[in-house]
């Protein structure tokens, strides 16, 4: 399984029709205060205007420059980079204009997911996905709220087909990626530990309980403090 997903159009076109509204009450704002400088500030040289309105108007053609490269050049080339891969092992973000980004994630590893949609997300795209695990977060940036209960369905319908194993259970299982059988606990006894070595051992997978044990083969080896303790 791998499934691909992109930022939502609908908020790049939010966040344009907002910055353009943005800039042009500046501009008028700034138009305003040149035209007060203009009476507050006589011209003293009939072709040079006076100090605060070479300001102000350098201020407007700023503020019509950060628009024009920010807003209608860039945000729709960083839109389009914004790309996720969520395949059987892990989640892969792309991003970027000029260099690229790229995260990885395990699936396994991710501990908590939190979804965070703004108000009318449905019409902006202001959907966000937060995934944490040990040692750092994946945001998943700007999704539509399809895109948004989909990935976060994934997650849920993994978690159900393949639970944790419960305290005091162990299983070994055969994994093609890691060329082997790998063995996986969540006793206090035991610790997860890949044992391809030793796969030609095992004929199949199955999985072992300690209810399913007597208590006579339920002996383990304690070697702490350089002490051999058997324990049942």
């Amino acid at each position: 399984m791998s499934r691909n997903f992109s930022s939502d159009p609908k908020g790049r076109r939010f966040i344009s029709l907002a910055a353009f509204v943005l800039t042009i009450l500046l501009l008028v704002l700034l138009n305003i205060l040149r035209l007060y400088a203009k009476d507050k500030f006589p011209q003293y040289m009939p072709d040079t205007p006076a100090m605060p309105v070479r300001v102000i108007s350098a201020l407007m053609i700023i503020a019509a420059a950060v628009y024009v490269v920010f807003i209608v050049i860039l945000l729709p080339m960083w839109y389009k980079s914004l790309r996720y891969v969520i395949n059987e092992r892990e989640i892969i973000s792309y991003s970027g204009i000029f260099s690229r980004t790229y995260r990885i994630m395990k699936l396994s590893s991710v501990q908590h997911a939190v979804r965070v949609s703004a108000p009318l997300s449905g019409y902006t795209g202001f959907n966000f996905i937060i995934l944490k695990a040990l040692g750092g977060n994946m945001p998943i940036l700007f999704l539509s709220d399809k895109d948004c209960g989909e990935i976060l369905e994934l997650f849920r319908i993994r978690c159900e087909a393949k639970p944790a194993p419960e305290g005091g259970k162990y299983f070994v299982e055969y994994s093609p990626e890691d060329s082997g059988y790998v063995y996986t606990d969540s006793s206090a006894i035991f610790s997860s530990e890949e044992i391809s070595d030793i796969a030609e051992d095992f004929g199949s997978v199955r999985q072992l309980s300690f209810d399913e044990l007597s208590s006579e083969q339920l002996s383990f080896t304690d070697m702490e403090n350089g002490k051999e303790e058997k324990k049942q």
